[in-house]
Parts: structure tokens; C-alpha cells; sequence
């Protein structure tokens, strides 16, 4: 009779064991979640699936939309993702803005933070600033955030959208700047003032002459989340 007593402690044991790992890899995941958000200017993981961080101004940061729910949230949910914001309002990757941290400041966070895709956005901000300087921080930001992004993250680059509040010719200065440092680094790039994602001249989709509402927010996670799938 002992030997199958003994059987049965070691049985309990290990039970309690199993147990005790699959608690501390609950604490362990609830501590890591935890972390993301406190890295970032919001977001939401979801157990099991892919994370996206996106870096970039208000646009990121969901300026006009509703309670501040733009195309990061709105993208993310389309793909049934979790996702992170480092969006600031007023700046860029060249250009601090009011708040003091061009992209480059939020580099760190956005490599460091898990993401399995990583979507830099903007800037229209950059019409603030010169060609040259926004050519040399960009080619400095995106470099950093390859070097120090996991290898296996994927990177997006996308770049400025024309709206009401600013010329086309701004616009497209700007983008061609980015794109021509997201191709040095390797980077894929998206032009969404050259397709159109939000109408300019369309004044449903504009909260104000600089920010999409709702709808527009919507346009851009539509045309946005399948790009993210796709790469």
C-alpha cells in the first residue's frame, strides 16, 4: 500500500506544479501586457494574435475621431489584432511639435514593444520644416527602427495624405523624401496622397481642413489592413 500512496503524492505534486507554471505565465503575460500599454500612448493585446504598433502624429493618435478612435484602433480590429500607438499631435520625423519628440524619440519604445508589425505614419507636420532636414532625420529614424526592431517584425512606412488644409505640392515633397529613405533602408513604402485614401475635396471625410472624422479614419484602416496582411 505505500508504493501507491507515494504514487499518488508524486501525482499531486506534479498537478501542483503544472498548476503553479501555467499561473505564472498568466502573472508573467498580464505584467508584459501591462508593460506595452505603459509604453505607448494606448492600445489593446489580444492573447494569441499579432500585435501592430503604429508610430506617428494625430493622425495616429486619432485626432477627429470619435473618442479619439482612429485608423490604428480601426485597422487593428479589421484584423483582429492587438495594437499599440505612439502617436504625438504636431510632430514628425524631423519636426518636435508642441509636445517636444519627433519619431526618432519614440523609436525605442515602438522596436522594444513586442510588435509583430510596426506602422510609421506622416507626416504632414513636416510642411514645418526642409526637404533637407526631413530627408536626413527620416533616413536616421528608419534606420534605428530597423536596427533595433526584432528581425523577424515587419516594417510599413506610409506616407503623408493629402487634405484641404495643405497644398498637394507640400505633400508630395514630403512623400518623396520618405519613400526615398524608406527604400535606402530596405523599407516598403506607401503613398496615400497618390492613392487617394482620403478625398481632399470630399468634405465628408474631414473633421477639419487637417484631420479625417470617422469616415476618413475608416477609408484609411480599410485601405490600410489588408497591407498589413499582404507583407
Amino acid at each position: 500500500m505505500p508504493a501507491p500512496r507515494r504514487r499518488s503524492v508524486r501525482l499531486l505534486l506534479t498537478a501542483g506544479a503544472l498548476v503553479a507554471v501555467a499561473l505564472a505565465a498568466l502573472v508573467w503575460a498580464s505584467v508584459r501586457d501591462a508593460a506595452r500599454a505603459d509604453r505607448s500612448g494606448g492600445g489593446a493585446v489580444v492573447e494569441g494574435r499579432p500585435l501592430v504598433a503604429f508610430l506617428g502624429d494625430s493622425w495616429t493618435r486619432g485626432a477627429g475621431a470619435t473618442a479619439g478612435r482612429g485608423y490604428a484602433p480601426l485597422t487593428a480590429e479589421r484584423l483582429g489584432w492587438g495594437y499599440l500607438h505612439f502617436g504625438i499631435g504636431g510632430s514628425g520625423y524631423s519636426v518636435p511639435g508642441p509636445n517636444d519628440s519627433t519619431y526618432a524619440d519614440r523609436v525605442a519604445a515602438a522596436a522594444g514593444s513586442g510588435a509583430d508589425v510596426i506602422v510609421v505614419q506622416g507626416s504632414l507636420n513636416e510642411r514645418r520644416s526642409t526637404a533637407a532636414a526631413l530627408r536626413s532625420a527620416a533616413a536616421d529614424t528608419l534606420t534605428r527602427l530597423r536596427a533595433e526592431a526584432p528581425v523577424t517584425a515587419r516594417i510599413l512606412v506610409v506616407g503623408a495624405s493629402y487634405n484641404p488644409g495643405t497644398p498637394d505640392a507640400t505633400i508630395d515633397w514630403v512623400n518623396r523624401e520618405v519613400a526615398a529613405a524608406a527604400e535606402r533602408v530596405g523599407l516598403p513604402f506607401v503613398d496615400p496622397a497618390a492613392e487617394n485614401w482620403t478625398d481632399p475635396d470630399d468634405p465628408g471625410v474631414w473633421a477639419d481642413p487637417i484631420h479625417p472624422n470617422d469616415r476618413g479614419h475608416a477609408l484609411i484602416a480599410d485601405r490600410l489592413a489588408p497591407l498589413l496582411v499582404a507583407r
